[in-house]
């Protein structure tokens, strides 16, 4: 996977958690408006309870609703954990790299005659 791939998984990330608080913020207004007109204590009402304020259909929908949203948030938890452990491995690699690097610091240099490093591209400058 490129680093541009990644960077546009993690934007649709961020938005499908952005949709997601959207859904649990309606969720919420919702159960507390069918708890007020029902009379009871949106807080203490159990998922079974809430699903009983509605017929049968509509109780189902709620169900398969709050299954997806379920279904969504595992994902992207798992994806979030896959792209941590990518993360780390990357700066992992990225630590060995300048560990090489800076152990060649001094050995690879400039000619004694020369003052910097010039580059064929460079030589019109």
């Amino acid at each position: 996977m490129d680093l541009e791939a990644i960077r546009e998984h993690i934007s649709y990330q961020k938005s499908l958690c952005a949709e997601i608080r959207a859904l649990d913020d309606e969720l919420r207004v919702s159960r507390r408006q069918l708890a007020a007109a029902g009379g009871l204590d949106p807080e203490g009402m159990s998922a079974a309870t809430f699903a009983g304020l509605f017929d049968a259909n509509s109780a189902s929908q709620l169900r398969q609703i709050t299954d997806d949203l379920a279904a969504v948030q595992n994902t992207v938890r798992r994806l979030n954990r896959v792209y941590a452990g990518l993360l780390r491995r990357s700066r992992r690699s990225i630590n060995v790299l300048i560990n090489v690097m800076a152990s060649y610091l001094g050995t690879y240099g400039p000619s004694p005659g020369r003052r910097a490093w010039s580059f064929p591209w460079q030589a019109g400058m």
